[in-house]
C-alpha cells in the first residue's frame, strides 16, 4: 500500500519537533517539563497542568493495538482500500496513544490488544508518517 496519497501535514511550531523526529524514524510525544505529563498529539501545552513547557519525549519499543477501523470507502483517487488505521497505546505511558496504518497483517486481521512495532512510511508531501508493524505474540525485540 501507498501511503504517499493524501493530503500532506500541517507543519506548525507545535507539531515542527514531531515531523523533525519522523523524518527521522524517531516516534516522539510530547512531555511537560513542569509535571511530567505526556500526551499526544503536539500542541505545546500540557494537557493535565496547562503549562506550555513541553519538550519532545521519544517511545521506543513495542505497543498495542487499543482500538481500530478498517477502511473501505476510497477518500481519494488513486487510495487502496481497504486498509486499517489503528490506535496504539504504549506501556507505561498512560493516556499516550498513537494513530498510524498497520502493515504486516491484512486489514481483516487486525484485533485490538495485538502487539506492533513503531515504523514509518513515506507519506504525502514528502513527509514521513507513523505506521505499525504487527509483530507474533512474544516474538523477540
Amino acid at each position: 500500500m501507498d501511503a504517499t496519497t493524501g493530503i500532506p501535514p500541517a507543519v506548525t511550531e507545535e507539531t515542527g519537533p514531531f515531523w523533525a523526529a519522523a523524518g527521522e524514524g524517531r516516534l516522539v510525544v510530547e512531555r511537560c517539563s513542569s509535571c511530567g505529563a505526556e500526551s499526544f498529539p503536539p500542541r505545546g501545552v500540557c494537557r493535565a497542568c496547562r503549562a506550555r513547557t513541553t519538550e519532545p519525549a521519544e517511545i521506543t519499543g513495542r505497543g498495542r493495538v487499543y482500538s481500530f477501523t478498517v477502511n473501505h470507502q476510497r477518500w481519494l483517487p488513486g487510495l487502496e482500500v481497504p486498509y486499517a488505521v489503528v490506535l496504539v497505546e504504549f506501556p507505561g505511558r498512560p493516556g499516550v496513544r498513537v494513530a498510524g496504518r498497520i502493515r504486516g497483517c491484512a486489514p481483516e486481521e487486525t484485533a485490538i490488544g495485538m502487539p506492533v512495532a513503531i515504523g514509518f512510511e513515506p507519506g504525502p508531501g514528502g513527509c514521513a508518517i507513523p505506521s505499525f508493524l504487527a509483530v507474533a505474540e512474544g516474538a523477540g525485540p
